[in-house]
């Protein structure tokens, strides 16, 4: 439940034997040498354990594409009941091509586009989180053109710090996220200006990879605070979506995210309440389900000048921060662990890619078994945030992606080759 284990070769992974899992997308890509594999068994009891959390508050469970929009992960939560949160207009086709129906829809955003606002009023969606007053117009603009109604929350910056990196801190005062609340309060007391919009709502994302409730206590009091206020104002609302930001243990130290004690708090609270509620997950589902696999390219010894007898080991993986990029943005921390360990006393290494560039580490000094070329080993906790960070930088095709369920492994989607790349090659004139 809480993510895949390896050790010494045993492993839980939808009953299929991950150490034979790169061998076997070879039969079909021969130069294969890493992989993405995703237990969807896994991630479909953490999304009903996520649903389960919070029986009592029955809030619409989205999940945030942006973690990992693979269509055979979405089409397995579409089934287990979870509901689909979208970022851009390709995130929102994603949706709708995995079976996401209009209801089980929302979009988020602070670069709001007319494509978007087009495509929600025309295909319909549960609502729209609006990031400043001025896109309301834009908003009004595109539903009635569409002759339609949408809903519509807006992103309020309560601004509250969060603890963890700068990157992933969405809701204090210097982020570009949200509006003041009094933005907000004067929008929702004038929302009749839109008559095609249900101006009725709030969303408020304070940040990512939280394991302590401190942060989300102070935003969900805020949040009900300003809805406090609105309806003093004449203008109450319906609809509350307090975001995702739910952290998972990367250490592996079971520091895990309190989910059941944070689901029986929001359902306390929300019992004063007649709001509709909204919670938006990503990584805590997918993210312990998901493992990048590589072979090992090369082990280097390099001894110091200085002291002979001194010197630093290096571990060349055939995956590199083209792939995995959270190492080299957040400086995150995976574990790393051989798939059939080498007997022998266990030495220090740091553990690299092979792009050209220094930030190219997965880990320094980091202690293993024994490795030699051509063993695999497994990077834990990647199924959010990896394949879709992923690009092409140094020339490098994005790796196949694949999917254990029921014993049986499938490859969900091909990697790129060299052609591929090749492939998009234009010479069209255009007329300026």
């Amino acid at each position: 439940m809480n993510g895949i284990e390896v050790e010494r070769g045993a492993h839980a992974f939808a009953g299929v034997p991950l150490e034979r899992a790169l061998a076997a997308l070879r039969r079909l890509e021969p130069g294969a040498r890493a992989c993405w594999a995703y237990d969807l068994d896994l991630i479909e009891a953490r999304a009903r354990r996520f649903v389960r959390a919070f029986t009592g508050l029955e809030p619409r469970v989205a999940y945030a594409l942006k973690a990992n929009a693979l269509p055979a992960i979405l089409e397995r939560l579409r089934a287990a009941g979870v509901d689909a949160e979208c970022g851009s207009l390709g995130e929102l086709e994603l949706a709708e091509a995995a079976g996401f129906p209009a209801a089980r829809r929302n979009l988020n955003g602070n670069g709001r586009t007319p494509e978007e606002a087009e495509w929600a009023a025309r295909h319909g969606l549960h609502s729209v989180n609006a990031d400043s007053p001025a896109e309301l117009e834009l908003l009004e603009r595109a539903a009635a053109g569409a002759s339609a109604r949408l809903r519509v929350a807006l992103r309020v910056n309560p601004g509250i710090m969060t603890p963890g990196h700068a990157y992933v801190a969405t809701g204090h005062v210097e982020a570009k996220f949200g509006m003041s609340p009094d933005e907000a309060l004067a929008a929702w007391a004038g929302r009749a200006r839109w008559p095609h919009l249900l101006v009725d709502g709030l969303h408020v994302h304070i940040g990512s990879q939280l394991l302590d409730l401190a942060p989300l206590e102070a935003a969900l009091d805020a949040a009900l605070a300003l809805a406090a206020e609105a309806a003093r104002r004449g203008a109450p609302l319906g609809l509350l979506n307090l975001g995702g930001g739910f952290g998972i243990d990367y250490e592996g130290r079971g520091a895990e995210f309190p989910l059941e004690r944070w689901g029986a708090r929001l359902a306390e609270r929300a019992r004063a309440t007649r709001l509709e509620w909204v919670l938006e997950p990503g990584r805590w589902i997918v993210a312990p389900a998901g493992v990048l696999l590589a072979e090992v390219l090369w082990v280097k010894e390099r001894a110091v000048r200085a002291d002979p007898g001194a010197g630093a080991r290096f571990v060349v993986l055939a995956a590199g921060m083209n792939d995995l990029l959270r190492p080299a943005l957040y400086r995150a921390r995976h574990r790393i662990v051989p798939l059939e360990p080498r007997a022998g006393e266990r030495w220090r290494a740091t553990v690299v890619g092979p792009v050209c560039e220094s930030a190219d580490v997965f880990a320094a000094e980091l202690e293993l078994s024994p490795l030699q070329p051509g063993d695999v080993v497994a990077i834990l906790d990647v199924g959010a945030y990896g394949a879709a960070m992923s690009s092409n930088y140094n020339g490098r095709g994005r790796l196949a992606e694949l999917i254990a369920s029921g014993g049986t492994l499938t490859r969900a989607r091909a990697g790129e080759t060299a052609a591929d790349l090749t492939a998009r090659r234009r010479a069209d004139r255009l007329e300026v």
